[in-house]
C-alpha cells in the first residue's frame, strides 16, 4: 500500500505549542522571586527559557520537515557520540559538579545534560536495530541481547553520575520498544524482575532511602526529607478549585525548593487550582493519545518504534513528575515536559516532537486503504480505524 505524504498532525503540533507557552508563563511566575534573590532580576530564568523555546521551536520545525528515515541512517553515530558524552561528564574538569553529581557539561554560560540526549538516541538506535533484524527479532541472540547490553551500558553510565531518577525513565522507553518490536516476552519479563530485585537495595541506600521513608509519612519527617513534599501538598491544597491567581503563589517565596523546576506543577496548581492542574493533565493525555495513534497508523516499522519510544519518554516523565509532586510516588527528580525550567530538556523534547510530527506525515489515511484487495472474510477498514502493523505486537 502506498501512503501519500500529507500534513503533520495539527492537533499534536497545537497542543505541544500550547504546553510550551503555558510553561513559559509558569516558569516566570514560579521563578521570579528566586531569580530576584539570586540574579537581581525577576525575569532571568524566564528569558533563558524563552531563548531555549525559540531554539527548540526551530529544532522542532527542522525535524518536522526532515524525513524520519535520516535518523535510521544516523542512529548509530548518534548513539556513539551520546555514550562518549556520558563518559566525558564523569571526568573531573569536564563534567560540572552540582550538589555532588556530575550531570552537566558546560559550554561557556550554558550547560547541557547528556542524559537528555540519551533519551532520544537510545530509542532511535533500538528502533534501527530491531527493524534491521527483521524476522530474526524473535531470536534472543539477534534482538534481546544486543538491545539489553546497550541499555545496561547507558543505565550504568547514568547511575554513575549519579542520577538514578533519570536512569529509571531512561530504561523504560527501550523496554517498551523491545516489547512492541516482538522481542521474546520471557526474556523481557525476567529482565524486568531482575531489575526490580537489584534496584530495591540501591533505592534504599543513602538519600534515596531517606526519600522513601519520608514518602511513607512526609508529615512525620517534615523537618527533614519530608519537607519538600509537604510544602508541595500545601501548595496544591491551598489552590482549591480555581487557584489563587497567576503570580499569587505563596509557596514560591522560598518555601518550596525547586519551585520552577521539578515542582513547578505544585506552583501551577496553587495558582490555577484543581481545574488548571486537570487541564494540564488533559493536554498531556492528548499528546500521548496522538503519539499512540501515529504509531498505530504509520506503515513503517522503524517509524512505529520511534513513535512508541518518543511517546513513552513523555508519558513516563509526566507520570513520575506529577506522581512525585502529588505524593503518589516517592520524590523522583524528573522535570515536567515543556513546563519545568530547563533548557536542554525543553529543546530536546521539542526536537523529539518534531520527529514524531514528521512521522505523522506518513500515517495511512482510511481512504488510502484499498479494501477491495482484502479477502471477503477480512474486516473492512473504516474511517477512524487504525491499521494493523506487521512484525510487531500490534498484530491482530
Amino acid at each position: 500500500m502506498k501512503v501519500t505524504k500529507h500534513r503533520p498532525d495539527f492537533v499534536l503540533f497545537l497542543v505541544v505549542i500550547l504546553l510550551s507557552l503555558i510553561g513559559l508563563v509558569a516558569v516566570y511566575s514560579a521563578s521570579a522571586i528566586y531569580a530576584y534573590k539570586t540574579q537581581d532580576t525577576p525575569d532571568y530564568y524566564f528569558l533563558r527559557q524563552l531563548m531555549f523555546f525559540v531554539m527548540g521551536l526551530f529544532g522542532m520545525l527542522f525535524a518536522m520537515n526532515t524525513p524520519y528515515k535520516l535518523w535510521y541512517k544516523l542512529s548509530r553515530p548518534m548513539l556513539l557520540v551520546t555514550y562518549l558524552l556520558l563518559l566525558l561528564v564523569l571526568i573531573p574538569g569536564v563534567g560540572t559538579n552540582v550538589n555532588g553529581a556530575n550531570r552537566w557539561i558546560g559550554l561557556g554560560p550554558f550547560s547541557f545534560q547528556p542524559t537528555e540526549i540519551a533519551m532520544i538516541t537510545i530509542n532511535l538506535y533500538l528502533a534501527y536495530l530491531l527493524t534491521k533484524k527483521g524476522d530474526r527479532v524473535a531470536d534472543p541472540k539477534a534482538s534481546f541481547w544486543p538491545s539489553i547490553i546497550l541499555v545496561v551500558v547507558g543505565f550504568v553510565l547514568i547511575i554513575a553520575e549519579p542520577d538514578m531518577d533519570t536512569a529509571i525513565t531512561f530504561a523504560g522507553g527501550p523496554f517498551l520498544i523491545m516489547f512492541v518490536a516482538g522481542v521474546p516476552w520471557k526474556h523481557l519479563r525476567n529482565t524486568a524482575l531482575l531489575a526490580v530485585v537489584t534496584s530495591v537495595p540501591l533505592a534504599l541506600m543513602g538519600y534515596r532511602g531517606e526519600r522513601i521513608w519520608s514518602y511513607m509519612d512526609p508529615f512525620k519527617h517534615m523537618d527533614g526529607d519530608g519537607y519538600q513534599i509537604v510544602q508541595s501538598l500545601f501548595a496544591i491544597s491551598t489552590g482549591g478549585w480555581m487557584g489563587r491567581g497567576l503570580g499569587h503563589s505563596i509557596e514560591k517565596f522560598s518555601y518550596l525548593p525547586e519551585a520552577h523546576t521539578d515542582f513547578i506543577f505544585a506552583i501551577f496548581s496553587e495558582e490555577w487550582g484543581l481545574f488548571g492542574g486537570l487541564f494540564l493533565i488533559v493536554l498531556y493525555g492528548v499528546v500521548i493519545w496522538r503519539g499512540i495513534h501515529i504509531a498505530l497508523t504509520v506503515q513503517d516499522k522503524f517509524a512505529q518504534l520511534v513513535a512508541i519510544g518518543i511517546t513513552s519518554v513523555i508519558a513516563m516523565a509526566v507520570f513520575f513528575n506529577i506522581g512525585s509532586v502529588t505524593g503518589l510516588l516517592p520524590v523522583i527528580g524528573v522535570p515536567l515536559p515543556f513546563i519545568s525550567y530547563g533548557g536542554t530538556s525543553l529543546l530536546l523534547k521539542l526536537f523529539m516532537m518534531g520527529i514524531l510530527l514528521n512521522i505523522s506525515r506518513y500515517t495511512a489515511r482510511p481512504e488510502e486503504v484499498d479494501n477491495s484487495l482484502l479477502p471477503a472474510s477480512a474486516p473492512r477498514i473504516k474511517h477512524g480505524a487504525s491499521i494493523d502493523m506487521t512484525s510487531s505486537r500490534f498484530d491482530a
